[in-house]
C-alpha cells in the first residue's frame, strides 16, 4: 500500500475504499462490485461516491465491471485532477 493516498485530500469513504481495494488486490479476489459490497459498511450511494472520486483523481480506472488500482505516479491530489 502507498501512504500516498492518505495525502491526496479524498474523503473518508474514498480512503476507506481504497484500503478495500489494495487488500482486495493483495489477497488477489477480483476487484468487482459483489466482492466490495460485502465489505462496504456505508450506504451503496457512498460507495459510487468513493468510486468515483477514486476515478476523478486516477487512483482507479475501470475495464468493464473490474476496477484497476493504477500506480500511484498517476494519481493527483484533490483539485488537480
Amino acid at each position: 500500500m502507498d501512504n500516498k493516498i492518505f495525502k491526496l485530500g479524498l474523503s473518508v469513504e474514498a480512503v476507506s475504499l481504497y484500503l478495500i481495494l489494495f487488500d482486495l488486490d493483495f489477497s488477489k479476489v477480483p476487484l468487482e462490485r459483489e466482492n466490495i459490497e460485502s465489505r462496504w459498511n456505508a450506504a451503496s450511494k457512498l460507495l459510487d461516491k468513493a468510486l468515483e472520486e477514486l476515478e476523478m483523481n486516477n487512483v482507479v480506472s475501470r475495464k468493464g465491471e473490474a476496477i484497476l488500482i493504477n500506480p500511484s505516479a498517476a494519481w493527483t491530489e484533490t483539485g488537480t485532477a
